[in-house]
């Protein structure tokens, strides 16, 4: 029996939380979180928030960050990538003993320009009750993983010992996890789809069709090689489930926030309180590409859309007809 702490009580928490029990009934599985409602429908085997009358297992759960994490063998983060920093400051002032963390967020470490894998190790790296980090990335809408939909992800790390570890520890029926040592390459993937996510939902709601759609995102993933071979990643990675899969799910879904946020930019409805990754992401990577003189137009020109107010319409006929003639 292992002792997991699930560090978030929204819909990733709530579904990891239910892998995790499938695969190994035998685990002691407490989910932290601090809206009481969510927490009360946990225990009940609810997150009626999130997937309405859906039923799942029953979870412990605590209100209590400092308690959640004493007794824990192993902690998952599965919270808004803004609230990483102040979770992994409590992490290292409260853990009595040796812990693994396993990251499933995905974009950039808050303040920095590091991608979250990499700022979450830099900020443990000395800590000698943590162990070690693996995060997992990959195609995977919370609500299909409740409904046991058949989902394949990527363990990330740097430890291939770790990697295996969390493999094993998540893996059950309809859940399946691959082992990939390439971090930067992964996060990339994870960063960028998000982005293009956004520009899907903009163009979906603008009235454009699958013609423009298949176009767009295959650039979309060009422009993606680009930026990860810029940052350090394996062209091969982009290719795989934390790239390409990831973005053919966030980019043509209507459950994917970043698709939506396109859709509702567009009718002028955004929702302030909704976690859209890629916002944060695309002021990020914008900066890089600025810094670096980068070629990437679908980036710049979401970006003019977005922070500088440009007609979506004036700036889509621009890239369109400046795009490059050669594929």
């Amino acid at each position: 029996m292992k002792n997991i702490t699930i560090i978030g009580s929204g819909a990733l928490g709530s579904a990891f939380a239910n892998v995790l029990f499938d695969a190994n009934p035998k685990n002691n599985i407490l989910i932290y979180g601090i809206d009481e409602k969510e927490l009360q429908d946990i225990e009940k085997g609810r997150n009626t928030k999130y997937f309405n009358d859906i039923v799942f297992n029953k979870f412990k759960t605590s209100n209590d960050l400092n308690f959640s994490l004493k007794a824990a063998d192993y902690i998952v983060l599965a919270l808004p990538s803004i609230a990483i920093d102040s979770v992994i400051k409590s992490i290292e002032q409260n853990i009595e003993k040796e812990v693994l963390i396993i990251n499933g967020c995905k974009g950039f470490y808050p303040n920095t320009e590091l991608p979250l894998h990499e700022g979450i190790l830099d900020k443990i790296k000395s800590n000698k009750k943590i162990r070690g980090l693996v995060s997992i990335s990959g195609p995977s809408f919370a609500i299909e993983i409740i409904k046991k939909s058949l989902t394949s992800v990527v363990a990330i790390g740097y430890d291939k010992n770790q990697i295996a570890e969390v493999q094993k520890l998540f893996n059950n029926s309809y859940f399946k996890l691959y082992i990939q040592s390439d971090v930067i390459g992964s996060e990339v993937g994870g960063i960028y789809k998000n982005i293009l996510a956004i520009g899907s939902g903009i163009l979906n709601q603008l009235g454009y069709k699958i013609n423009t759609l298949a176009s767009y995102l295959t650039r979309g993933v060009k422009e993606m090689a680009i930026f990860n071979k810029f940052m350090g990643g394996k062209e091969k990675t982009i290719y795989g489930l934390t790239g390409l899969g990831d973005l053919i799910l966030t980019a043509t879904d209507i459950n994917s926030r970043n698709f939506q946020f396109g859709i509702n930019f567009i009718k002028k409805e955004i929702d302030k309180n909704a976690t859209v990754e890629g916002l944060t992401a695309l002021k990020i990577v914008e900066k890089i590409r600025i810094e670096n003189n980068l070629n990437l137009p679908i980036c710049s020109t979401l970006y003019n859309i977005i922070y500088k107010n440009s007609d979506a319409e004036e700036e889509i006929k621009k890239l369109w007809n400046n795009d490059e003639d050669e594929e």
